[in-house]
């Protein structure tokens, strides 16, 4: 990037580096995600010199397959639609709408966004029901 004349990186954090919720305990989980958080901000301040742009998206639950490493793969949909009322706009996420964000964060529409961490969490960080 550097050589190129600059470039976008754009980390996958999470809004458990920010919010603790003790019905899913995931404290190791939600430390590497708030490290990435700060790694994110300390990057963008050491890259920006050669216009490298650094930014986090940060999802509350979004259906993936991740989740199968502790829900039957074929419940993962039944299983996290009970998150839907966690979220103040009514229902979990789902992959193409961090994936919209993402690629918003890596266009030239944001050439003046860098050090972000970029919530995208049915409003979860606002405020929960």
């Amino acid at each position: 990037m550097k050589d190129n004349g600059g470039g976008s990186i754009v980390n996958i954090g999470s809004m458990w580096a920010k919010q603790a919720i003790k019905a899913t305990p995931s404290s190791a989980y939600s430390m590497a995600k708030a490290g990435l958080h700060s790694f994110t901000q300390h990057l963008a301040m050491e890259l920006a010199e050669f216009n490298i742009r650094v930014n986090a998206v940060s999802p509350a639950v979004v259906v993936t397959p991740i989740y199968g490493a502790f829900i039957e793969e074929d419940k993962i949909e039944e299983t996290l639609q009970s998150f839907n009322a966690f979220h103040p706009i009514g229902r979990v996420g789902r992959p193409h709408e961090i994936a919209k964000t993402i690629h918003f964060l890596l266009s030239d529409e944001t050439a003046w966004v860098t050090g972000a961490i970029w919530d995208i969490d049915g409003g979860v960080m606002a405020g929960r029901n």
